[in-house]
This record gives C-alpha cells, structure tokens and sequence, in this order.
C-alpha cells in the first residue's frame, strides 16, 4: 500500500503509517469482535468459564 504514493517515504515515515494502518485494521478487529459478543450476549463471565474448562482429548 505503501508503494502507491509516488513520493519517496524515509524509514521513519515508513515506520509511522505501518503503525497508522495496524492501529486501524486492529480497531476494525476489536470493533467486529464487541458486535459478535453483543450478538451472542457474551460476557466476561463467560471467557472466564471457557478459560476453567479442560477439553483436552483423551487418548
């Protein structure tokens, strides 16, 4: 994405809109994850439930 712009970026630029663009796709994820709790009415009761189980496979 970078490459698009037709001006030479220095490292430090760079650097910056590498970080600029995580932060936002990371946004996107926690936003999509908070509607998928809401959706399914999760709470952090419920992550510490799942967290307690033992689904190991037995052999």
């Amino acid at each position: 994405m970078i490459r698009l712009f037709e001006k030479q970026l220095n490292a430090r630029q760079e650097e910056e809109i590498k970080k600029l663009l995580t932060d936002y796709f990371a946004k996107q994820i926690d936003d999509e994850m908070d509607q998928i709790w809401e959706e399914k009415g999760l709470s952090q009761e419920h992550l510490n439930e799942a967290l307690e189980q033992h689904k190991r496979t037995h052999y």
